[in-house]
């Protein structure tokens, strides 16, 4: 098995994290620290790239200009008009 340098690293936990963490390394057999590199995989690495592009073909692309208003700054202050009415 191929095994990557480790940089030792300190976090703070609450109290529950670390509970459920260690319940998990008790389950799993795993040490708490490779259970973290594994959400962290998961979480930020593999799963969630943190810039997606659009394609030319997405969907998205079709509702732009769909919807019409008089109103001229909806594209500057679109939260304004759209929870005004929850306020």
């Amino acid at each position: 098995m191929y095994m990557t340098k480790k940089i030792r690293t300190q976090l703070y936990l609450e109290a529950e994290q670390k509970k459920v963490l260690e319940g998990r390394s008790r389950a799993t057999g795993k040490s708490v620290g490779q259970l973290i590199r594994e959400a962290v995989d998961e979480i930020y690495k593999l799963r969630r790239p943190l810039h997606k592009s659009l394609s030319e073909d997405d969907p998205i692309w079709d509702y732009i200009g769909a919807g019409r208003s008089k109103e001229k700054d909806i594209s500057t202050h679109h939260d304004r008009y759209l929870y005004r009415s929850q306020r």
